[in-house]
């Protein structure tokens, strides 16, 4: 009875955790649609709140999987201490996240449930997988220089084009480019690593998804060129960079608790992990629409000033960046790298700040207390998950 009120309440800091997700991650998605002008704040969180939906419940259980039981070998654990542990995690993580978005800084939510996983998991007893553990901390610094890299590139090569006049043939062209690779990595993934489909399958059918995907888009965007036409990309880019937010962190809310909910509930793993992903979508969204303003203008407005070609570059860079972490070492290892968003969002913003203005478009102070909480995060929540997993087991168990 005991142990299944501590889960009860794992869930609601579950749902909680959430919330904190959508409060200070809403800015990676957002900040460029609404630091270039092309969105308004309201619209940009609105528009955020469904695709991360959708994003968390398709792909969400890439990464679930990783952070509840590739990184900690919690099955050494006994019921009641495994979910103590997840309730610490949850707890230690939501907290280090709350202060953060009040003080409006993007830190990693998917670091601050890593460090809260580790720091309880470890007082607990548990040992850790020492090789997901390592290619978890290689992707820390990976993925904000991927991104920068990624980001300013493209902004040179967008740069050339839309200064140069170009007619609506050349703009479909570029935006095929763009998308296409994106569409055909997001349908593979669901076809054959969600639905399991045989490979021949998955791969018709991620064609065919693609081609009706890219006529459509085609359609929506055809007859604009120049800077209208980099506006209805980025537009477009920014719902799947939320997407891919979706995708990538929805196991932070919710991955925690996929082991427990499995000992106590006793439903199968895809169910139980798609039924937490529906419970933290909503979380998310609500966060994103009370609170995602706080972090949103630090992203949008502090590190360095955007328009609509460096926000198509940086918020391209972003979503490409986070869906090929999430999907590509999934097919190689069978687990997701949970990466940053935050450090992927920000590593791109500064990335298009170099390549268009250098090191003096980039707010050196803004920046410099971003990284400051960067380094806080995981030992921050590591310590925090185990003092409150030794005080509460020494009360509970």
């Amino acid at each position: 009875m005991l142990v299944s009120l501590v889960f009860g309440l794992g869930l609601l800091l579950s749902f909680y955790i959430a919330w904190c997700l959508g409060a200070n991650d809403a800015a990676n998605p957002c900040n460029c649609v609404v630091g270039a002008g092309v969105y308004s704040t309201k619209k940009a969180l609105i528009t955020f709140a469904i695709f991360s939906a959708i994003g968390g419940i398709a792909f969400g259980p890439f990464v679930m999987k990783t952070i509840d039981r590739g990184l900690i070998r919690r099955s050494e654990l006994e019921t009641s201490s495994l979910v103590l542990a997840s309730l610490c995690a949850a707890l230690a993580g939501g907290l280090w996240i709350t202060l953060s978005t009040w003080r409006g800084m993007p830190v990693s939510t998917t670091h601050s449930i890593i460090g809260g996983v580790l720091g309880a998991s470890l007082v607990a007893g548990a040992s850790v997988n020492r090789w997901v553990l390592i290619r978890t901390l290689l992707s820390i610094p990976l993925s904000p220089l991927t991104a920068m890299g990624l980001s300013a590139l493209l902004f040179l090569l967008l740069e050339r084009y839309f200064v140069s006049q170009r007619g609506r043939l050349s703009g479909s062209l570029l935006t095929v480019g763009l998308y296409l690779p994106i569409f055909l990595i997001a349908y593979f993934s669901l076809f054959f690593g969600i639905w399991k489909l045989p490979p021949s399958i998955s791969l018709w059918a991620t064609f065919l998804c693609s081609f009706l995907t890219m006529v459509a888009v085609l359609v929506w965007t055809g007859g604009v060129v120049g800077l209208q036409l980099a506006g209805n990309l980025l537009i477009l880019v920014h719902f799947l960079s939320a997407f891919a937010f979706g995708a990538n962190d929805m196991a932070n809310a919710t991955g925690v608790f996929v082991t427990p909910a499995e000992r106590l509930i006793g439903i199968p793993s895809l169910s139980t992990m798609l039924l937490l992903s529906i419970m933290g979508a909503a979380g998310i969204a609500l966060g994103g629409l009370t609170w995602g303003y706080r972090v949103l203008y630090t992203c949008a407005y502090g590190v360095t000033k955007l328009d609509p070609v460096t926000g198509l570059a940086a918020e391209y860079a972003q979503a490409l960046n986070v869906l090929v972490f999430t999907t590509v070492p999934h097919w190689l290892w069978g687990f997701g790298i949970p990466i940053s968003t935050s450090h992927s969002n920000v590593g791109t913003v500064v990335g298009v700040g170099l390549a268009s203005k250098g090191i003096k478009g980039i707010d050196k102070s803004v920046l410099l207390r971003i990284l400051l909480y960067w380094m806080l995060t995981i030992p921050s929540a590591m310590l925090l998950s185990g003092f409150l997993y030794w005080l509460m087991s020494r009360v509970l168990l």
